[in-house]
């Protein structure tokens, strides 16, 4: 069903673009091997050859806005040629979509129509790069410039940061990203949500780990916030130590080894 619906999309994507579509690439946890029918998203790369057109954005937002969540949720960035011919940190791009931004796009907003960046596309190429599926269109190491390790931890810790202030509110995507940023650091390897929670049943928190992942596949399980706040108190003194370790000074981030 899931490749049904991505040849959907990328057949949609192709009446929208035309020729100037370079091509269509899929990332995240389809290609990471943690995918959730139920939950997760179906991350998508459009690359096209020249900027978008405001006729583009339109058909493509309404395509969005009634297919994404039919059933999976998609969360989807348009790039030009241009943006990627000379990598730069943060990252521009043309046009964003996801399901938090449903209500911007149904109340007349977009992201279309002055360039923007996006911090967290450096580790969408990443693992682009790492384990990315071409949909259509040119291979992966002709359209995607390499990204430096420095830019793809600054786009990771970032997103930790935002997961250390709502591990309580949303615990499952909060703790499995704390820990893939905490694993990454121990030996540079990309791991999945699933992989690090795996990887986590040893620690001394792994009945909370258990429980998150219980969450995460659907079953009902309570979760305090006593040993989410302990979870995150451990494993931010453990990142924050391999940081200062490593001497890394992340940009718009944390600030360490000085």
């Amino acid at each position: 069903m899931v490749d049904a619906f991505l040849v959907g999309c990328t057949e949609k994507f192709y009446e929208i673009f035309g020729e100037n579509i370079t091509g269509v690439y899929l990332h995240g946890s389809l290609v990471l091997g943690g995918f959730v029918p139920a939950k997760s998203d179906v991350d998508l790369i459009v690359v096209t050859e020249k900027p978008m057109s405001r006729m583009d954005a339109v058909q493509l937002t309404d395509f969005l806005l009634e297919q994404s969540g039919s059933p999976y949720p998609i969360e989807i960035s348009v790039l030009n040629r241009r943006q990627l011919d000379e990598w730069q940190h943060p990252c521009p791009f043309d046009y964003h979509y996801s399901e938090d931004w449903r209500n911007r796009f149904l109340t007349g907003g977009s992201t279309y129509g002055e360039e923007r960046e996006d911090p967290d596309l450096a580790a969408h190429l990443t693992i682009i790069h790492h384990s990315g599926c071409v949909l259509f269109g040119k291979p992966v190491d002709e359209v995607f410039p390499p990204v430096p390790k420095q830019d793809y931890l600054d786009s990771i810790l970032s997103d930790y940061e935002d997961c250390l202030e709502n591990v309580e509110v949303e615990p499952v995507y909060s703790v499995l990203n704390i820990l893939r940023v905490y694993y990454y650091l121990e030996d540079e390897r990309i791991y999945s949500k699933d992989e690090a929670g795996q990887w986590a049943l040893s620690s001394p928190f792994s009945k909370t780990v258990v429980k998150v992942l219980k969450r995460r596949r659907g079953d009902d399980v309570s979760i305090a916030d006593e040993e989410l706040a302990s979870f995150k108190r451990y494993y931010q003194e453990k990142i924050e130590a391999s940081l200062h370790e490593k001497k890394v000074r992340v940009k718009g981030s944390v600030n360490v080894g000085d």
